[in-house]
Parts: structure tokens; sequence; C-alpha cells
């Protein structure tokens, strides 16, 4: 009997490598066939690689909502730029003539000097220009009427042909209105943290998209792993069978032995397929995001590590408090808000400006000329508004309460977030270091029991089971590396990466 055993262990150490052969054509194998003329069909061609940094400059050049936050950001600097325009000097420049008639005149009220000027809303007798520059607080205007003839049909004396010239300068400063700058100062300023706080929605989704492509990358890398760990099974298993079967036609195996190694290897093969479909669907997901036809074929390569940017724990929180976008929205809506809370308050206060001028007349003819200076001081006081501005300063006042709530609470929640994303990617990589050994471990019982198998110290059953063990052992090993870079990218996701 032992001699019976040992040839028929003979016998399966020269059918094994020719049933692993076999069986590893259908898995979908790689190598070449032959024809029926004998000739080999040439080997398929290899899938076009993409690499990790070319589908994420793909993603963000086709995304539709990538696009959207670039649009709202372009709006939002032209906004700016619109509100810094409005707070800025400008010039203008007019040009014109009138032409004066006295209506009528009691007595001797009008001289022939003085009728050009008689009426506040008489024009320039004769042609006028001039020039201006104002911004929102300050406004500085020069007028003049280079000849201005006598008005029509006023008392002056019989053959009177006096030419005269006027020359005008007009200041207005307003030197405080409720905020520092004025009003336009303050649309400024919160048109720029508007500005601002789109920068950093739009910086926000560029990172998410680039996190759901990596996401997806891995997945379809996971996948890929995946299956070839279950065709390598596939063989093992398609070779274990064929042994089975060999010593089974020894009737030295029973027919549970046999019905047992048939289930594995079918077991393996409806692996194989699902893993293919997992490949087929990962690759699909990954396409649609890249803008990549969702049928055509492409593979992947191994994504280089993520590096991490902290050593500790407390780093990485540090880190988190500083880059989180969300905190970052919190505090520019404070900052506008205390915008708004310092308007509220400057409606209590009030307006004050100075105005200022000077005014020349030049009589051509005589060669005579008359000035006129003038300064003044306007300042406007609200007597009464129905508490709406004190009720604008609590209502700004208590929303900066919320505000700051809003952000200790964010920030307790980011230092979980962190802390937990921390620790599940150390329980990770340990996992996956253990599911390695772990695998590497099967493998090796494997060896033994088929040495056992052939001596007679082992039932076909240990081997069969042992053989189930390492196939799960190395499914475990792959998902396990998939969750540690996954917990890697949960890790860089939370701390604003």
């Amino acid at each position: 009997m032992k001699g019976f055993l040992i040839f028929a262990g003979a016998m399966l150490l020269t059918i094994l490598p020719a049933a692993a052969q076999e069986a590893a054509s259908p898995a979908g194998s790689q190598g070449s066939t032959t024809g029926l003329a004998g000739e080999a069909a040439p080997a398929p061609t290899p899938s076009p690689i993409v690499t990790l940094q070319q589908c994420i400059d793909s993603a963000l050049a086709v995304s539709d909502s990538y696009h959207i936050l670039q649009g709202n950001l372009g709006v939002s600097q032209a906004a700016y730029a619109e509100s810094v325009s409005r707070n800025s000097f400008g010039l203008s420049a007019s040009a014109g003539a009138g032409y004066n008639e006295l209506l009528y005149n009691n007595g001797s009220l009008l001289s022939s000097k003085s009728s050009s000027l008689s009426s506040s809303t008489s024009t320039a007798q004769g042609a006028a220009v001039g020039v201006g520059v104002s911004s929102p607080l300050t406004s500085v205007s020069l007028s003049a009427v280079p000849f201005s003839p006598p008005a029509g049909n006023t008392p002056s004396s019989p053959g009177s042909t006096d030419l005269t010239s006027d020359l005008g300068l007009a200041i207005s400063q307003t030197l405080w209105n409720g905020y520092p700058g004025g009003t336009a100062k303050a649309a400024e300023d919160k048109s720029l943290l508007s500005l601002q706080g789109q920068q950093i929605s739009t910086e926000s989704g560029r990172l998410g998209l680039i996190y759901q492509v990596k996401q997806a990358y891995f997945a379809m890398f996971t996948a890929r792993q995946d299956l070839d760990s279950k065709r390598q099974i596939l063989d093992r298993q398609n070779a274990l069978l064929q042994q089975i079967t060999a010593v089974y036609n020894l009737q030295q195996a029973s027919a549970v032995d046999l019905k047992t190694a048939q289930i594995n290897a079918h077991s393996a093969e409806i692996d194989v397929r699902t893993s293919e479909h997992t490949l087929r669907l990962a690759r699909i997901r990954l396409a649609n995001l890249v803008g990549i036809a969702a049928d055509k074929r492409f593979d992947v390569t191994q994504p280089a590590d993520e590096t991490l940017p902290a050593r500790t724990l407390g780093e990485a929180v540090s880190i988190a408090l500083q880059r989180r976008t969300d905190l970052k929205l919190i505090e520019l809506n404070r900052k506008s808000n205390a915008v708004d809370l310092a308007l509220a308050r400057g409606l209590s206060t009030p307006t004050v400006s100075v105005i200022g001028g000077v005014d020349m007349v030049i009589d051509n003819t005589a060669n005579t000329y008359a000035g006129l200076a003038n300064a003044g001081v306007k300042v406007a006081m609200p007597i009464l508004d129905a508490g709406a501005a004190r009720n604008l300063v609590d209502q700004s006042t208590r929303l900066d309460q919320v505000y700051q709530s809003q952000s200790a609470q964010l920030r307790k929640s980011i230092a979980a977030d962190v802390q937990d994303a921390w620790e599940s990617m150390e329980l990770a990589r340990e996992k996956a270091d253990l599911a390695a050994q772990t695998a590497d471990n099967d493998d090796l019982i494997v060896d033994v029991y088929k040495i056992q198998s052939r001596n007679g110290t082992a039932s076909t059953q240990d081997l069969l089971t042992a053989s189930v063990n390492a196939a799960t052992a190395h499914t475990a090993a792959v998902q396990a590396q998939a969750a540690t870079q996954l917990a890697v990218l949960q890790l860089l996701n939370v701390m604003g990466y």
C-alpha cells in the first residue's frame, strides 16, 4: 500500500504542471494560443495605461461642476473689480453754451455786468467748459467761461461791448459718514470678502473632485489586483482539482473529496467572474469621472503612496485647523458681518463734510477782475430713526455670536474627525500587515499539507480546507491593502487636502 501511494504521488507530480497550465487558459491568461493550423495567434493588444495625474487633469478639464465654480469665481472677480472702480476717482468733462435774455427789470436792480448772474437757474452767457474729478467722498470741479458777452436786452450803457471771463473751482470732502473710507469702501470690503469666499469654495470643489478621482482610481487598481489574485487562486484550485481527480481515479480519494475539490474550483471561477464585473464597473465609473468613453478599455498603474504632511496626531489636527475650507468660510462670514456691524453703528453718528471754492470774474474790456472765496462745514446728525440703527446693531451682534459658536463647534468636530481618521489609518496599516503575513503563512500551510497528503499523513480534506483558507487570506490581504490606501486618503481629506 505504501509503495502504491508513492507511485500515485509521482504521477501527480508529473501531471500537476500540465494541469495548472491547462487551468490557466480559461481564466483569461495573457499568453499566446495556438490556432488550427498550428500557428501562434497574435497576443492581445495591451490596454493603454492612464496615470493618476492624467485622470486628475482630465477630470478638472471636463467636470461641469468645477466649470460652474470657476464661472462663479469669475463673476465674483468682476463684481470686486466693479466695487473697486466705484470707490476710485473718476474724471469727467463738459462743454456747452448758453444765452440769457432779460424778461423784465423793475428799476435798476440789474446792471449790465451782473445780468448774466441774475438767476441761479440761468446758464452761462456764451461758451462754457468744465472738468471734474470725483470719488464717493471727494469732489473737485473746475469750470470756465472764456468769453461771456453781455446778456441780451440788459440795461447796459449804449454801445457797451464788455466781454468777461469766468473761472471757478469747487471742492467738497466728506470727512466721516459712519464707516472708515465711506459706504463705498464698505461695499468694496464686503466684495473682497465675497471674492475670497468664492476662491475658497472653488478650491474646496477642486479638492473634492480630486478626492473623488483618487477614490475611483484606487478602486479600479484594487479591483485589478483582486482579479489577479482571484485568477491565481483559480489556477491553484484547478490544479488541485486535477490532482484530486487523478487520486480519485486511482481509488485513493473519496467521492466527497472529489466533490469538494470541484466545488472549490467552481467557487474560484465564480469569484473570478465577480472580480471581472467589479473591475469593469470600476473602469466605467472612473471613465465617466475623467471624460473617457465608457466602452473604452484602459488600465491603471500602481499609484504612488500618498505622503502625509504630519508626523503626529497633534500636527495633523493643527494643519487641519489651518486648511479646512469650511472653517475659513465661517471666519470670512464673521469679517463680512463685522463690516455690517460697523455700518450699523455708523448710522447713529453724524456725517461731517467740508466745502470750499474760488470764483474769479475778469472784465476783458476794462482789464479789471474780481474774486470770491468760500468755505464751509456741514454736520448732519440723525435725530429719530424709530430704532432702526439699534436693531441693526443688535442683529449683527447676535449673528457674530452665532458665528463664534459655529467656529468653536467646528474646531472640536475637526479635531475629532482627524483623530478618528488618524487612528483608523494606523489600524488599517496594522491589519494590512497582518493580512499579508496570514496569506503567506496559509500558503506555507498548503505546501505542508501537499507534502503530508503525498506521504499519507494528512487527509485530502485537510489539503482542500487549507487551500480555501489560503484563497480567503489572499483576498483579505488585497482588501486590507485597499482599505489602507483609502484610510490615508480619508485622513488627507479631513485635513483639508
